[in-house]
């Protein structure tokens, strides 16, 4: 719709355009993990958030007074989401900083969002943003922001030949951030790492990063060094045993802090209890990419981790010989649901349709008073572990397998396009262990997902060509 001078602005609509919009995203952000939601459903939910906030850009200056209030009012991280894309959006230097004031006041509740909303914001809105708070003596929670949502970008497009290089939008080198006194910074810039231009300062300051005194430092950095080896396709025979012995040490760095995780969670609630939960959930799905299937010590890291946290790693593993130990959880009301779940993402099988489950256990009031099911398991069938222990599969060990399909380009972008979020997930995983070159978040606009997978097959298909 053509942007007239004389455009009237109705600011009751400008305010629900915000509120609209920070409720759609706060949606949009906990799908994660939920069974019932597919790319399609994701589609609607972006073209929600997407008018809406078309409606606060084309409301320009008059939208930022209104979004702003809102956010000092509710702070929360819908909020944050909007104010910041409004700010980001409206080019001008004070609203960033103002947004940063709020960022300072409340990070942990706010900083979400606001990575969030310079990922969905126009690049050059977000590029604005990013240069601004990754200037020389900017607030360590405005860098990390700044680092996370240019993560995000970086993983939601594959090429976009309209844009500027997103790398050059950081006013220093990426391991002048590794070594930044603010350990959140240096985590950040861990984060960052895998997608940016590999040098040898990069990599020696990662390698330092492994000893740091930080446990999330330590852990990101491991991921970020395996993944830049598994991005070295060709290996001379010595170069090819150092990267092997490098990305050994980023595994037992990786489960070391991992354990150490678990032991503070133990004894962690509230906001921290669930950061600390998706902290650790992450950490795992990439333990789960880099170790191997088949590896020795896949039975002593599932008797080590908590039974939810040792089902997601299988899951995301997808070695049948991790099968024994799924259907074993399911004698745990607690933990069957879940733990059918990821027998069945492995094995492709439906317990339902194969009749593979139980009726439902009788729970009384009391019982339903002292524990709700877990957001994670609802819609999941009860299984029948028994019958499910005796059913023939012919499924090879060693390998991995989602949907009982062996792991391939072609299968996982069908899974990709095809599935429920958290078995998306899964498939995103493992389209980086296929080839680490290739990123994708299940938590960008739907649209961009999209034209990701397409221009993933495009390569596809020009290198079988070649």
């Amino acid at each position: 719709m053509p942007i007239t001078k004389n455009r009237q602005i109705i600011p009751a609509m400008v305010r629900r355009h915000i509120e609209d919009a920070a409720f759609f995203w706060s949606q949009y952000d906990n799908s994660e993990e939920s069974h019932l939601l597919h790319l399609s459903e994701l589609t609607r939910f972006t073209n929600f958030i997407g008018a809406h906030l078309d409606g606060v850009k084309i409301a320009g200056r008059e939208a930022w007074p209104l979004a702003l209030a809102a956010l000092e009012r509710w702070k929360k991280p819908g909020e944050a989401f909007v104010s910041t894309y409004s700010a980001a959006c409206s080019g001008e230097p004070s609203d960033l900083d103002l947004i940063a004031g709020q960022l300072r006041a409340c990070p942990e509740e706010l900083i979400r969002g606001a990575i969030s909303a310079l990922a969905w914001a126009p690049w050059q809105a977000a590029e604005r943003a990013i240069t601004r708070w990754t200037a020389p003596g900017s607030e360590p929670v405005v860098v990390v922001t700044a680092l996370r949502a240019l993560t995000l970008i970086n993983n939601s497009i594959v090429s976009d030949p309209s844009s500027s290089d997103s790398d050059t939008w950081l006013q220093a080198p990426l391991h002048v951030y590794l070594t930044s006194s603010d350990a959140h910074v240096r985590a950040a810039a861990c984060r960052l790492a895998p997608l940016a231009d590999d040098d040898e300062d990069l990599r020696s300051s990662l390698k330092d990063a492994l000893q740091d005194s930080d446990l999330a430092v330590r852990a990101q950095a491991a991921i970020a060094l395996a993944q830049l080896e598994q991005n070295m396709s060709e290996f001379e025979p010595d170069e090819k045993r150092r990267s092997e012995r490098l990305i050994r040490l980023c595994e037992n760095t990786l489960r070391q802090c991992i354990y150490s995780q678990v032991s503070l969670l133990a004894s962690t609630t509230g906001w921290h209890a669930k950061q600390g939960n998706r902290r650790l959930n992450r950490w795992l799905t990439h333990l789960a990419g880099i170790i191997k299937p088949g590896h020795d010590h896949l039975p002593d890291i599932l008797s080590s981790l908590p039974t939810r946290f040792a089902l997601r790693f299988a899951a995301y593993h997808g070695d049948p010989a991790n099968l024994p130990f799924v259907v074993k959880q399911m004698d745990n009301p607690e933990t069957a649901r879940y733990a059918g779940w990821v027998w069945q993402v492995i094995t492709g099988i439906d317990i339902a349709e194969a009749g593979l489950i139980l009726e439902e256990p009788a729970s009384s009031p009391d019982s339903m008073l002292q524990g709700a099911p877990l957001d994670s398991d609802f819609d999941l069938s009860f299984p029948n572990g028994s019958a499910i222990a005796c059913y023939p599969l012919s499924l090879q060990c060693g390998r991995r397998y989602l949907n009982g399909q062996p792991i391939t380009l072609a299968a996982t972008l069908d899974i990709i396009e095809g599935s429920s979020q958290p078995v998306r997930s899964i498939a995103v995983q493992h389209l980086q262990s296929l080839d680490s070159l290739f990123f994708l978040s299940i938590r960008a606009p739907a649209s961009i997902q999209s034209r990701s997978t397409d221009e993933i097959r495009e390569i596809i298909h020009l290198e079988s060509m070649e």
